[in-house]
């Protein structure tokens, strides 16, 4: 179980030449929740309430002022402090826009090879092979592998940051806007696509998102944010046929 307790995080609001601190923009106030594999937790809220934040927030992307991250009970983050590395093995974000999220100068082949030289896993074959696996899940040829970002649609790109996303077999998946970059009938593909992956790889998945459809189709549980708080929270059924807010 991926588990969340009391994740809190502000920014420091500035002013002046010497940019002296004068208060703080609280983005995320004791936030709490639990993530099972094979299992969908939709995140809905409006622009500015914070859901961003908190998906950055469990990577470490954002510093957070106090909380903790468990994996299985263990203690991965506490506070500002990295207890341990582990999250990156059994979590990994897609992000909203993949012509952001791919390094344009690199080919297919190095970005999806990338893990596996950070975590040094594999033998330059295997790496292949395992590679040409990733593209076949997300339905695309292995001949694309020396081809680099710009040659490709906005919902191929996608394509190409989930299979990086599996490259290292994790146990859950923070979706942060995965579709709300993509034409809509792209968008369709790319959430069928999560769902047959979450089938085969029993994936806790976490989307968010502030397209309620998008949420109210893929989402086992949701929570609904608002100034940073999570205020409410469900299964889809009684989120949307007894919502509070």
């Amino acid at each position: 179980m991926l588990s969340v307790v009391n994740l809190s995080c502000k920014f420091p609001v500035r002013k002046g030449i010497l940019k002296r601190t004068i208060g703080y923009v609280h983005a995320l106030n004791n936030v709490s929740f639990n993530l099972v594999p094979g299992e969908t937790l939709g995140i809905v809220g409006e622009s500015g309430c914070g859901k961003s934040t908190l998906a950055k927030s469990l990577f470490n992307l954002v510093p957070y002022s106090r909380g903790l991250i468990k994996l299985n009970e263990k203690i991965i983050r506490k506070g500002n402090y990295s207890v341990s590395n582990q999250i990156y093995q059994y979590a990994q974000l897609i992000f909203q826009d993949p012509s952001e999220s791919l390094n344009p100068r690199h080919t297919i082949y190095q970005l999806l090879v990338e893990p596996f030289k950070i975590h040094n896993l594999g033998t330059n074959g295997s790496r292949i092979k395992t590679i040409e696996s990733l593209l076949d899940s997300v339905g695309l040829p292995k001949g694309i592998l020396d081809r680099f970002p710009h040659q490709f649609s906005g919902g191929q790109k996608q394509r190409i940051g989930i299979a990086r996303a599996l490259a290292l077999s994790p146990d859950y998946l923070i979706c942060d806007e995965p579709v709300s970059a993509l034409d809509v009938s792209v968008q369709a593909q790319i959430l069928n696509l999560l769902l047959k992956i979450q089938s085969e790889r029993s994936l806790g998945l976490l989307v968010i998102s502030h397209d309620l459809g998008v949420v109210r189709h893929i989402s086992h549980k949701i929570g609904v944010m608002y100034m940073g708080e999570l205020i409410e929270s469900g299964t889809s059924e009684e989120i949307f046929n007894n919502h509070q807010h």
